[in-house]
């Protein structure tokens, strides 16, 4: 390229530093072998425990548990390699008809894999995270131009050798840009969750508010059982025809059923793709519906036929949908929107060969009604107010999605360039200490980590299955490895690294106190943890402390058996201790560390501390906390 800057050159994903590395996957990285499937006429096959990945789980995440297991003489049988933790897998086959082109993970756990994935291994050129977001951001890219097939497009190894991928050259940035990446990442899945979570308190609210089961405080009187037709009337929209269609003076909006289509969890339908002029509205005998009344797709599949939305304005709409004008005077409109999102129309459709509703059943359907209009409005305003909180958390995480499609592009590319960045490892303690206590100091220790098993009742506890304070612990240990790096306050008991201060020394007390949990007995007896009123308090607290990454990062726990827990916390506390005085990390030391741990020698008596355990117990370890 003529005048191109020095500093930067040409490539075919645009310009790149003079100093990143433009190679191929081959060059780069290890691996790159697919997986098979075992002969399904033998159950005993699908019978063990070893972890074995279909393409269809390959969902942008690290893989812990799979829908299928296959036994050792499965893996052995069919020559099966099981892949371990950190390692890379994409999507090579059935790319645009199921819908898993550009799709990619991370094995989680040692697994093997179908011959529809293909793994790859990090190397001292590339870390997989770096390759899981370029993956990501390419992958459609890479596949239009590299794919092969006809009816069905996709990769082989020895293509996928051949892939172009530009990155730094040095590993801490590829590191350094991965992490930011996965910084955004977890806001959104945390945003998404959280949205999903007001969903679910939405939808149980309307089930409880706009039955009875709830009421309002201030508000008596029975309620009343009524049918549509003493409610409001069902009337159908009109055919449009098209030499009506894009009048100069056309004023009027003409909703077509397509107008429907719901985004986000907007309720009105604030614009129309088509307008009529009212000379035309004569001409073909249709009339307008008022504002406020409520439209609904009347034929399609059930999909369609669940949708449901407000007029914003005065309006004419196709005969493909139908609008329920109600008696304004005695019924709130929005009470009767909620009610219409909460019955399940699909169910009276005609069974022809298009699916349909008729207004004359559905003027039948029978619905519990307050006696007052006034109740109706104070049960729609909560609900109103639920949607709007909703559609602020949507607004905000379309913002980041937003936010994070500008930083792959410059951040893969080299336009912004993340320097001076140091892994965990290689700050010094003092200052992570001076760190950590000017993150805090606008509280205790005692509420910080109040806050911390808050969360972690939150996350991973329920009113039926409460989160045992032998699981907490270990979790919160690991949290504290991950954001702190050390962890000064976990002591060596029998059931490996606890903080006897959480539960003596303030911690369980104040978030009893403050309602974000209570203790009660499980079904074993042992003490454990359910989450109260106003947990989500402290929820806030915790992504305020911790940022929106330790969230994200703590679900890999979530399919873990508490012995596993117990192993890796163990297992990763020795590993801390051999690493300050050098001693290499291998299952022979961890094992004589173990021994020399009076209330850890009986541990090595244990199934889940055999030397496979211990050994990925050290791999998880190096994994998790980038020792």
């Amino acid at each position: 390229m003529k005048g191109l800057n020095k500093e930067y050159k040409d490539t075919e994903f645009g310009l790149i530093p003079s100093d990143w590395a433009i190679a191929t996957f081959g060059e780069l990285m290890e691996g790159f072998t697919s997986g098979a499937t075992p002969y399904r006429a033998i159950p005993s096959f699908y019978n063990g425990d070893i972890l074995w990945i279909s393409s269809g789980e390959l969902s942008y995440n690290w893989i812990t548990e799979t829908i299928e297991h296959i036994s050792t003489e499965a893996k052995i049988r069919t020559n099966l390699r099981e892949h371990p933790v950190g390692t890379f897998l994409m999507a090579i086959t059935g790319l645009e008809a199921e819908g898993t082109r550009g799709r990619c993970a991370f094995i989680g756990k040692p697994a093997t894999t179908n011959q529809s994935c293909i793994a790859i291994y990090p190397t001292s050129k590339v870390i997989t995270e770096y390759l899981f977001y370029f993956y990501r951001q390419y992958a459609n890219y890479l596949a239009f131009k590299y794919c092969q097939g006809t009816k069905q497009q996709s990769y082989t190894a020895k293509i996928v050798k051949q892939l172009p991928i530009c990155c730094p050259s040095d590993i801490q940035e590829q590191q350094a840009i991965a992490e930011a990446l996965s910084d955004v990442d977890a806001l959104i899945n945390a945003l998404n969750k959280l949205i999903e979570k007001k969903k679910n308190i939405k939808q149980g609210a309307m089930q409880e508010l706009l039955t009875g089961k709830k009421r309002l405080q201030g508000f008596s009187g029975k309620w009343e059982i009524k049918t549509l037709e003493k409610i409001g009337a069902f009337y159908s929209g009109y055919g449009f025809p098209i030499k009506y269609q894009g009048d100069k003076d056309s004023s009027i909006p003409f909703l077509k059923v397509s107008d429907l289509n719901l985004k986000g969890n907007e309720k009105y339908l604030n614009l129309a793709n088509n307008y009529i002029s009212k000379n035309a509205l004569k001409a073909i005998t249709a009339k307008t519906f008022p504002k406020n009344t409520i439209v609904l797709a009347k034929i399609g599949a059930a999909i369609f036929l669940e949708r449901k939305r407000i007029l914003s304005h005065v309006s004419c709409i196709d005969n493909n949908m139908m609008g329920f004008v109600l008696d304004y005077e005695n019924y709130d409109f929005q009470y009767m929107y909620y009610t219409f999102l909460n019955l399940n129309l699909s169910l009276y459709a005609n069974t022809t060969a298009l699916p349909s509703l008729n207004g004359k059943e559905l003027s039948l359907i029978e619905i519990q009604v307050p006696p007052t209009k006034e109740e109706q409005t104070a049960i729609a305003q909560i609900l109103t107010d639920m949607d709007n909180e909703i559609e602020q958390l949507e607004k905000k995480r379309d913002k980041y999605l937003n936010i994070k499609s500008g930083m792959m592009q410059q951040l893969l590319t080299g336009q912004i360039r993340l320097i001076n960045v140091t892994s965990c490892s290689e700050v010094q303690k003092v200052k992570i200490e001076e760190n950590s206590i000017n993150n805090r100091k606008k509280h205790s220790k005692q509420f910080d980590e109040a806050v911390i098993i808050s969360f972690l009742v939150d996350r991973f506890g329920t009113i039926t299955e409460p989160l045992s304070r032998f699981m907490y612990t270990k979790l919160s240990y690991l949290i504290h490895r991950k954001h702190d790096c050390i962890v000064v306050d976990y002591k060596k008991f029998a059931a490996g690294p606890y903080n006897p201060k959480s539960r003596y020394g303030g911690p369980e007390k104040i978030g009893k106190e403050k309602a974000y949990f209570d203790l009660v007995k499980d079904a074993k007896g042992f003490d454990a943890f359910i989450p109260q009123k106003n947990i989500q308090e402290a929820v806030d607290y915790f992504i305020q402390w911790y940022g929106a990454n330790i969230p994200n990062w703590v679900e890999q726990f979530r399919q873990y058996k508490p012995w596993e827990l117990e192993t890796l916390a163990t297992v990763d506390m020795a590993v801390c201790d051999l690493k300050e005085e050098d001693i290499p990390l291998t299952v022979s030391t961890i094992k004589a560390y173990l021994s020399s741990i009076p209330k850890w020698k009986a541990k090595l008596d244990k199934p889940h501390f055999s030397d496979v355990h211990i050994q990925r117990a050290i791999n998880e370890s190096i994994r998790l906390f980038k020792i």
